[in-house]
C-alpha cells in the first residue's frame, strides 16, 4: 500500500514537472504581457500627466491588440510542437481562458463604473491568476506575485486613478514580469 502511494506521488510529481516544463515555453505569455501592460499604463500615465492629449488611454487598446495577434501566433505555433494534454496543462488552459472572459467583461463595464472602478479589479484578477497558476503548477513565485497583486489591488480602491496606473505596473512587474523570467529560467536548469 505504502509503495503505490510513493508510486502515485512519484507519477503527479512527474506530471506537474512535465506540465512545468511546458509552462516554461508559456513563460513567454506572462513575459509578453506584463511589459506589454508596463509599456501602456507607463504610456497612459504620462499621457494623462504630462500632456494635453485628450486620448490619453490610447496605448491600452493599441498594445493589447498587439499582444493578442503575437499571442495567437505564438499560441499556434506552440500547440503544434506540444503532444498530450495533460489536466494540468486542461486546467490552466481553462483558468486562463476564464480570466479573458473575465476581464474582458470587466473592461466593457467601465462604461458604468469608469477606469477608476474597474482598475483595482483587473489587477485583483492579476492576482488570481497568477496565485492558482502558481498553486497548480508549484511555483511560489507566482503564488507571490498573485498575493502582491491582491494587496495592489485593494490598495488601488484608495488611490486616485492617476496613481492606480502605477499600482498596475507594479502589479504586472510582481505577478508577470518576474515570475515569467523565473519559471523560464528554472525550467532550463531542470
Amino acid at each position: 500500500m505504502e509503495k503505490e502511494s510513493k508510486e502515485q506521488l512519484a507519477l503527479i510529481e512527474e506530471m506537474i514537472a512535465q506540465s512545468r516544463s511546458k509552462i516554461s515555453e508559456g513563460s513567454i505569455f506572462y513575459q509578453l504581457w506584463g511589459w506589454l501592460v508596463v509599456v501602456a499604463a507607463s504610456t497612459h500615465y504620462y499621457l494623462l500627466n504630462y500632456s494635453e492629449f485628450k486620448h490619453h488611454y490610447i496605448a491600452w487598446p493599441i498594445l493589447m491588440t498587439l499582444g493578442g495577434i503575437i499571442s495567437m501566433i505564438i499560441g499556434f505555433k506552440q500547440e503544434k510542437k506540444k503532444g498530450v494534454k495533460t489536466h494540468i496543462d486542461r486546467t490552466l488552459s481553462y483558468l486562463w481562458i476564464g480570466f479573458t472572459v473575465t476581464l474582458i467583461l470587466v473592461l466593457i463595464s467601465m462604461i458604468n463604473i469608469g477606469p477608476e472602478g474597474a482598475y483595482p479589479i483587473v489587477i485583483l484578477l492579476y492576482g488570481l491568476g497568477t496565485f492558482v497558476s502558481g498553486g497548480i503548477l508549484r511555483f511560489k513565485p507566482l503564488v507571490i506575485g498573485g498575493a502582491v497583486s491582491w494587496i495592489l489591488g485593494i490598495a488601488a480602491l484608495y488611490v486616485n486613478f492617476s496613481d492606480q496606473l502605477l499600482l498596475i505596473i507594479a502589479a504586472v512587474l510582481f505577478s508577470y514580469i518576474l515570475p515569467g523570467y523565473l519559471l523560464s529560467k528554472s525550467e532550463k536548469n531542470v
